[in-house]
């Protein structure tokens, strides 16, 4: 059966994770794995008045100091994951969708790249719990999944809204024809329209259209546009211009270092983007 792996935790994403898992799994006749990670957190940070000299004397204190704040800190965390898997669990249900809950400790990222052995599909947030003092970036552990992540990763928007409109980005590199390959075999898209998109020259054109026709049985209608210009600002124009409710495309198809250095489309249209982005590697 297939299987998605929904990623919620305490930010504002945590109900839209869930209405893009649900949306997904109903198009997809799959269960969905609900994933909270509780982060070990550091006792010395959370107490905030330990900056000054400490006497040989009141080392012990201290010690059981931080270990009871470590042991309530852990306790809250636990209680408050509890919380949000049920909630999630109750959304899930209530859509018709089989659910089965996860909670664990650890690394977030090695927490979801562990447990997407068996899972089709990944569903994170666009950012983490931190949401509200970061509006306009992007959340630090998404770039990080979706570079180790082998299974394409869904990345929601804010608010889940009817998908009927999909932007497919093509540059006829790996990545972006194993979505073309999902898009055409997958039922995820089948009464959407699809528009795909590749920002090139003349010489694309060919791989572009094999492309669409690839796609074309599958799905209500497709598109095939072929600009010239910057990816970003081609892909931008069509998701303003195109209606689209989703914007498909391969992931970070160069090194970290290269992506460092003169900058990344997959970063910027995730972090810009008002709509949820699924991303292959």
């Amino acid at each position: 059966m297939t299987k998605l792996l929904a990623c919620i935790d305490a930010s504002p994403y945590a109900n839209s994770v869930c209405d893009h898992a649900a949306w997904a799994a109903a198009r997809l006749s799959a269960s969905v794995d609900v994933l909270h990670v509780i982060q070990r957190k550091d006792a010395v940070a959370a107490r905030r008045d330990l900056s000054g000299a400490v006497g040989l004397g009141a080392k012990s204190g201290l010690l059981e100091e931080l270990a009871r704040i470590d042991e309530e800190t852990v306790r809250l965390a636990r209680e408050q994951g509890r919380l949000l898997l049920e909630a999630a669990e109750t959304q899930l249900r209530e859509a018709g969708i089989a659910v089965n809950l996860l909670h664990r400790h650890g690394g977030i990222v090695e927490t979801i790249i562990e447990r997407e052995a068996d899972a089709d599909v990944i569903v994170i947030g666009k950012r983490g719990a931190s949401a509200d003092f970061a509006k306009g970036h992007l959340g630090s552990k998404v770039e990080r999944v979706v570079r180790a992540s082998i299974r394409p990763v869904l990345v929601a928007a804010r608010a889940f809204r009817p998908i009927k409109t999909v932007i497919a980005a093509f540059d006829n590199g790996p990545s972006a024809q194993k979505a073309v390959r999902f898009i055409a075999d997958s039922p995820l898209f089948r009464d959407c329209t699809i528009r795909l998109v590749t920002a090139g020259t003349e010489a694309q054109r060919g791989a572009l259209e094999a492309a669409a026709r690839d796609i074309s049985a599958g799905c209500a209608a497709v598109t095939a546009h072929l600009e010239a210009g910057n990816a970003e600002d081609v892909i931008t124009r069509h998701m303003n211009e195109g209606g689209g409710d989703m914007l498909v495309m391969g992931a970070y198809g160069h090194s970290p270092l290269r992506n460092m250095i003169v900058g990344s489309t997959t970063t910027t249209m995730i972090r810009t983007c008002q709509v949820p982005v699924l991303l292959f590697r």
